[in-house]
């Protein structure tokens, strides 16, 4: 203690400190001769001068850095056990279990057989035409066909019901028509931002523009709300790079033409001042007395369209670029218009920057250990993300940028370059930095989720015709990974059944306060959360019990068209696909309440569609009903129907998918 108190010994530390500060990030030339080095990228000055090729070695892990490391090695371990298993359905499984026997039983009945129970299990023979338009409905969609369900709603009445005609034929083309429908133009380009040419005349024609309604103080505000929420979600950018390199250049400088962080920039000004005004903006209408969670501007002219417009008429000097900028600048593009309930246009702008992506990926000399390598990565995992759901949910094409995932390595996050202001500490920081690779990680898993049973040609889990039940041996094997993910997390992302809808565990103690972050209402008063904590956390759990809902589904199927075969392990699996349905996050508040800053709900809407048909036949069918009676509360069927109405009945003001299914499902559940 005494030799930590004397002067001379704190200097020499502090001496050492600096030392090993400067080593750790000079380029190998400087650190051979012992000079300091500039740290400029992708040559330091002194390297420049000598003519020799300057390389700088990734930085050691530090002790604040091995939680990162060892989160990094889990997901790569994790995702390994993916590569390995086995998705056949493995009918001469020695498992011995009563599930694996029923399943036996159930896939040895006769072709005669199978058709009689098809007609007990439905009540109806099958139609050809649901047989055959089936293979053309994403998983969501599926449901509306199943014929339990298409029964239903032929026979109650509904006058919607008569467009179910349309999607056998169409399949989900004619869902998607709906949402083209429902915007035949592009956001409104009349308006835009003061401004002014920069230049003096002697210097000719001057494309620099300088906007005097956009204040530093302004570009400061929409810059911290762009980085403490979307950037959150999806860390594509540098918050001290973006601010110290790009704004401190164009407020000398000026916004030029052909400029790409001229576009970029205001693309982040546009979504800092959407996600400002999309939580604490007023409501863009108030339906029944409660108000919409699209908040701030109005369903045409969303909040930050005049900057949106100064970027977008930039946009082609430099779309043709082949630069990390041009993929950031498309998936900024891409988010706004998310932001503003235009997803078809989120899903090209995507497209385009998938396609950027790849030719960077695939052309261009990378180097991972650098801050460019490490942005690429993250832009990478972004694309992939988005490309993703929209494929599962709408079966929207795909560019091809997932044939490169075991080329692009995780994103490492490394600490000087994720510095960020507003004093957040490292494990705060780390907390949404593991979101991401969590989410990447859960990503696998829901694909293979799609791809081995709601798309698998060798089973038939949710179709009477050759029905063979649930792929036991898969499903069993998946549940077992899903479980593994969740427990592999680290200890801030965790969370139990139990506790859902709880804060998570961010500080040290484990204390978390005593009200809930998730809950049905939280009254009229915008709740915004510190870098976007609700949002982040909603979105992580409700993919969790998304992934286990999906694969526990084909026993709800089971349940509605073949009760007999159902044993009772079977139940126990088609009342753990309700639960797991119920009450998620995302559809609570506050994410609720600011649905701009929800990433892809349109995705989630589609979703939405199916669980309540599902939860509408709890009521009626009588063995899906007995299952759910003392396994599932009825208070939280109650409760998610409600909030999925009123998630679909607010959506439809901008979705036109969520429109058609309101004519579905108001009469289905309002006045019942």
């Amino acid at each position: 203690m005494a030799s930590r108190d004397t002067p001379e010994p704190s200097e020499s530390a502090s001496h050492r400190r600096e030392r090993a500060a400067i080593a750790a990030q000079a380029c190998q030339t400087c650190r051979n001769r012992k000079s300091k080095c500039d740290e400029q990228r992708p040559k330091c000055g002194l390297c420049r001068r000598l003519n020799v090729e300057c390389s700088y070695r990734e930085p050691m892990p530090t002790k604040k850095d091995k939680t990162m490391v060892h989160i990094l090695d889990t997901l790569t371990r994790l995702e390994n056990k993916f590569d390995n298993m086995s998705i056949s359905n493995a009918a001469n499984s020695s498992s011995g279990s009563d599930f694996v026997s029923g399943m036996h039983h159930s896939s040895s009945q006769s072709s005669g057989k199978r058709t009689h129970e098809r007609e007990t299990g439905s009540g109806h023979d099958l139609p050809t035409e649901i047989r055959q338009s089936y293979q053309h409905l994403t998983a969501p969609h599926k449901v509306i066909l199943w014929p339990s369900i298409y029964l239903h709603l032929i026979n109650s009445g509904i006058h919607a019901g008569a467009d179910l005609q349309h999607i056998l034929q169409e399949g989900t083309q004619w869902l998607i028509k709906q949402e083209m429908i429902k915007h035949p133009d592009p956001l409104p380009s009349d308006s835009g931002l003061p401004s002014y040419r920069m230049g003096a005349a002697e210097d000719g024609y001057s494309t620099r523009t300088a906007f005097p309604t956009l204040t530093i103080q302004l570009v400061h505000e929409y810059t911290d709300a762009y980085f403490n929420t979307f950037n959150v979600l999806y860390p594509m950018l540098n918050h001290d790079a973006f601010l110290n390199d790009t704004v401190a250049r164009l407020m000398r400088d000026g916004y030029a033409d052909g400029d790409a962080g001229a576009v970029l920039a205001l693309m982040v000004f546009a979504l800092g001042q959407c996600a400002k005004e999309g939580v604490f903006g007023k409501p863009i209408s108030i339906i029944e007395g409660v108000p919409s969670g699209y908040r701030g501007g109005t369903v045409e002219r969303p909040p930050g369209i005049e900057i949106f417009n100064e970027a977008r008429r930039r946009l082609g000097f430099v779309m043709t670029l082949c630069s990390l900028e041009n993929v950031q600048i498309l998936l900024l593009q891409a988010t706004y218009l998310e932001a503003t309930g235009r997803h078809l246009d989120f899903w090209r702008s995507t497209v385009a920057a998938s396609m950027a992506c790849q030719v960077l990926v695939r052309c261009k000399p990378l180097d991972w250990a650098t801050q460019e390598g490490d942005m690429i990565k993250r832009a990478y995992w972004a694309c992939i993300l988005s490309e993703d759901l929209y494929h599962l949910d709408l079966d929207l094409p795909q560019t091809g940028i997932h044939t490169l995932e075991d080329e692009v390595p995780l994103p490492y996050f490394q600490e000087s370059q994720d510095q960020s202001t507003g004093g957040r500490g490292l494990d705060e920081r780390s907390y949404f930095q593991y979101h991401f690779l969590a989410m990447i990680a859960l990503r696998r898993l829901i694909t293979r989720i799609h791809s081995t049973i709601h798309e698998s040609s060798t089973t038939s889990p949710e179709c009477s015709d050759d029905y063979g039940g649930p792929p036991v041996p898969v499903i069993t094997e998946m549940a077992r990974q899903l479980d593994s993910w969740r427990s592999l997390l680290p200890r801030q992302l965790q969370w139990n059944d139990s506790d859902m809808l709880d804060f998570p565990p961010l500080n040290p103690q484990n204390r978390r306060p005593n009200e809930p972050l998730f809950s049905p209402d939280q009254g009229p008063v915008p709740i915004g959360h510190v870098h976007n904590l609700d949002i982040v956390t909603a979105q992580l759990r409700t993919r969790f019990y998304y992934a286990r809902f999906m694969m526990f589904r084909p026993f709800v199927y089971k349940a509605l068209h073949f009760p007999e075969l159902m044993t009772a392990e079977d139940a126990n699996c088609c009342a753990l696909a309700i639960q797991s349905a119920c009450l998620w996050p995302l559809s609570m508040a506050p994410p609720k309440n600011k649905k701009r800053l929800v990433p892809h709900h349109f995705t989630w809407t589609q979703n939405f569609m199916g669980i309540l048909l599902i939860l509408r036949m709890t009521r009626e069918e009588g063995v899906l009903k007995q299952i759910c009676e003392g396994r599932v509360p009825d208070g939280d069927l109650e409760m998610t129907a409600s909030l999925m109405m009123e998630w679909i009945r607010d959506v439809r003001q901008v979705d036109g998918i969520a429109e058609w299914s309101w004519g579905i499902l108001e009469g289905l559940f309002v006045g019942s």
